[in-house]
């Protein structure tokens, strides 16, 4: 398909229906397909940003060659398309499961702590009590036990792993009760976890569509990932983008004002 190069609001829009039927005869990203279709039949609201899209790269499509620059327009439109995952509710539930991985990461740490020291209170039992045990368990017993059910562990590693134990007595490998404890080593010593899409700048503020969408949007320009480097959209082209990928109301609508506060608040 021939895009038309007559304007670029006629271009962007002719390359946005190609990508959409293009997916929906692959069935893919159908949960962009509203904003792509919304794309298009609001393109003259997205003049502006698409103006300035052309302006910078040019009537430059994918199929017409390999320089990078040529992916630019493919790679920007889409990902405006593909922020309508920046909209409040999204960042909301991404909180939430910040949260729940942070407190998940506290509970490893306890529990296997915990465990650890429970395990080897009673190996310190069975070894000076008298009691006794039909079976001591192992590392290795441990993880025979574990990949009971695992045929290519049975079938590749398993020989090999029980001809180790023979060969090497139990001073050569870890407790069971050391296992748990580099478990619970690790978790504690793992950085606050990090979204791949939404910058930790957004997670930390008070959830709002302009500034989340703003935020998480610019950072995409910033990191490795094939968009052109440090490229922004004006402030009233960003606003248009907003409006338009979040489906705002005419009462709660983005404006450049409120993009540029944003922008200086956070640069």
């Amino acid at each position: 398909m021939t895009l038309p190069k007559t304007n670029p609001t006629a271009f962007c829009k002719a390359f946005i229906q190609r990508e959409l039927v293009s997916c929906q005869e692959s069935k893919i990203w159908m949960s962009y397909w509203p904003v792509m279709g919304r794309m298009i039949e609001r393109a003259d609201e997205l003049r502006l940003a698409f103006e300035e899209l052309i302006s910078r790269f040019g009537y430059s499509d994918k199929f017409e060659g390999f320089p990078p620059q040529n992916s630019y327009i493919w790679l920007t439109l889409e990902h405006i398309w593909m922020s309508t995952d920046f909209c409040k509710e999204e960042v909301i539930q991404t909180r939430r499961e910040q949260k729940e991985l942070l407190f998940l990461q506290e509970e490893i740490v306890h529990l296997a702590s915990k465990l650890a020291a429970t395990i080897r209170r009673q190996n310190e039992l069975y070894e000076t009590s008298g009691f006794i045990r039909d079976e001591y368990q192992s590392l290795v017993d441990a993880v025979e036990f574990a990949s009971h059910d695992n045929y290519l562990y049975g079938s590749h590693l398993s020989g090999k792993i029980r001809a180790l134990a023979g060969q090497y007595d139990l001073k050569y490998w870890p407790s069971r009760a050391d296992v748990i404890e580099a478990i619970a080593d690790f978790e504690d010593a793992q950085p606050k976890p990090l979204h791949s899409e939404i910058p930790q700048s957004v997670l930390d503020g008070r959830a709002s569509d302009i500034k989340d969408f703003v935020l998480a949007f610019d950072n995409k320009f910033d990191d490795l990932n094939g968009l052109p480097d440090g490229f922004r959209f004006s402030n009233n082209a960003m606003a248009d983008i907003i409006n338009v990928v979040l489906e705002l109301s005419p009462d709660k609508l983005a404006t450049g004002d409120a993009v540029r506060i944003v922008r200086n608040r956070h640069s």
